[in-house]
């Protein structure tokens, strides 16, 4: 009986790679420039805000000590003593940020607004810590840029409604026009939160883009070797059954082309995985006479192909070369695979204006259903529209089964 070739299973629809790039703005590389500075950056900035904390705090503390109000018959001291305690506080706080960030903005939050509410009920003067109010706007943004969605909004609006209450506190004229600064530096920092955010994402999504992008190239890369030299050993090896016993001769020169092919994909495959060893190209180059070494091959191994190939392609730059040659030989692959009764297979490379159109058309009956397009056609077609150009493949008008592409001259932009 017959040995049946293993068909290739149906591929999913993938989309296109007309998408556009997320390319990186200067404030990316600017981020980028300084997260690739050296340790001892980060560790200056940490300290650099500390002190900008340290001499608010220090600030604060002058308020309450020039603080003209106090009420000697309920406290010994202003309550505004409470202002620089709170600055020292969001220090602390500042310091420890690292590992404990939503219990610093918690703390920082729920501290401002019980000391405006304690304002409220003694009815007393008290001005905002500018200390607390520069180290909330920083945790703000931290949070935004990494914590998750909502954990974001919960901590951002917490620190946003104590920010807005420092409004309603009882303050001399001077300290409310401070507050306005202090809560318009607040919302910048809610800004800046939101863009580092934004900014992330942009690296992430480009980063998975990228790793989409080389396991496709790969996977299309694996399919058209292992699948185009595998196939061409499986036609033989049953070619070689077939005659084995009445033509031992055919039957060896059989074998030395399943030889021929199996060192050809290993050589294929060593330098495939050598490329991505040493991020070098995974393919050998090609030329329009490499084209005509597969087309000759292909007929060798018992295909009837006929190729025309129009004068002024062949006077081209190479560069289309290897996609054309990756289109023939997927295309012939699947003659042999999923094709019955083939009595011709024509093989046509054509210009069009600025453009080279490719056809092999094979009038073998399709073994195959039409309604799913195979792994090797997704990969045809993916290939085809990196170049900015298009591929259809399906069963011909007159019969059989013909793959037309249509590629650029030039690169797309």
């Amino acid at each position: 009986m017959q040995q049946q070739i293993p068909d290739e299973s149906s591929a999913p629809p993938v989309a296109g790679s007309s998408s556009a790039e997320l390319v990186p703005t200067s404030i990316d590389l600017l981020l980028d420039r300084a997260q690739r500075a050296a340790p001892q950056l980060t560790t200056a900035s940490n300290l650099m805000l500390i002190a900008v904390a340290v001499l608010l705090t220090v600030a604060d503390l002058v308020v309450w000590a020039t603080d003209p109000v106090v009420d000697t018959d309920r406290l010994s001291v202003s309550v505004a003593v409470l202002v620089p305690c709170l600055g020292a506080l969001a220090t602390v706080v500042l310091a420890r940020r690292r590992r404990h960030l939503k219990l610093a903005v918690v703390t920082l939050a729920c501290s401002g607004m019980v000391l405006t509410i304690l304002s409220w009920i003694i009815g007393e003067s008290l001005p905002p810590s500018f200390a607390a109010l520069f180290v909330l706007a920083l945790l703000t943004s931290a949070v935004l840029r990494s914590e998750p969605s909502g954990s974001a909004i919960l901590l951002t609006t917490l620190a946003g409604v104590a920010v807005a209450s420092e409004a309603l506190r009882p303050m001399v004229s001077a300290a409310a026009y401070l507050l306005v600064v202090c809560e318009g530096a607040f919302a910048v920092a809610v800004g800046i939160g939101i863009y580092l955010r934004w900014s992330d994402w942009r690296r992430a999504a480009a980063a998975d883009a990228a790793r989409a992008a080389e396991r496709l190239d790969i996977a299309r890369e694996l399919h058209d070797m292992v699948g185009h030299y595998v196939t061409a050993m499986v036609v033989q090896a049953q070619a070689a059954q077939h005659v084995a016993d009445h033509q031992p001769a055919a039957a060896a020169k059989a074998l030395i082309s399943i030889e021929s092919a199996g060192t050809e994909a290993l050589g294929a495959m060593r330098r495939m995985v050598g490329g991505l060893r040493e991020n070098s190209p995974i393919t050998r180059t090609v030329t329009w006479g490499d084209i005509d070494e597969l087309v000759a091959d292909a007929s060798t191994q018992g295909l009837p192909v006929r190729s025309t190939v129009s004068s002024d392609v062949r006077t081209l730059e190479p560069a289309l070369a290897p996609s054309v040659h990756r289109i023939i030989a997927e295309s012939l692959t699947n003659v042999r695979r999923h094709a019955q009764g083939v009595s011709s297979v024509d093989i046509a490379l054509h210009r069009r204006g600025d453009r080279l159109e490719v056809t092999v058309h094979d009038d073998g009956v399709p073994t195959t259903p039409t309604g799913h397009d195979t792994y090797g056609i997704v990969g045809m077609r993916e290939r085809a529209e990196s170049l900015g150009g298009s591929l259809t493949a399906g069963p011909a008008p007159g019969g059989g089964w013909v793959v037309h592409a249509e590629l650029p001259l030039e690169a797309p932009r």
